[in-house]
């Protein structure tokens, strides 16, 4: 599953991230990479953004951006 389909505050595990090396590079930058855990915080109206919680940080990204971020839901 991608992360734009997780409910709020549902935690999940990144499995891949499947975007071009650019945005790949800055998601990197900002904490996201294969074996973290993700918090889902709260999500726009329209659907357009998606705050996420990683480590000690808050983070907003476009559901495109979203999209191409593979998860599996924590137990």
């Amino acid at each position: 599953m991608d992360l734009s389909l997780v409910n709020t505050h549902q935690k999940v595990l990144i499995k891949a991230i499947n975007a071009q090396n650019t945005l790949k590079k800055r998601l990197l930058s900002l904490g996201f990479c294969v074996g973290k855990t993700v918090e889902v915080l709260e999500t726009s109206l329209q659907k357009n953004t998606i705050q996420l919680s990683i480590g000690f940080s808050s983070i907003a990204l476009r559901f495109e951006e979203a999209k191409m971020i593979e998860v599996e839901v924590k137990e």
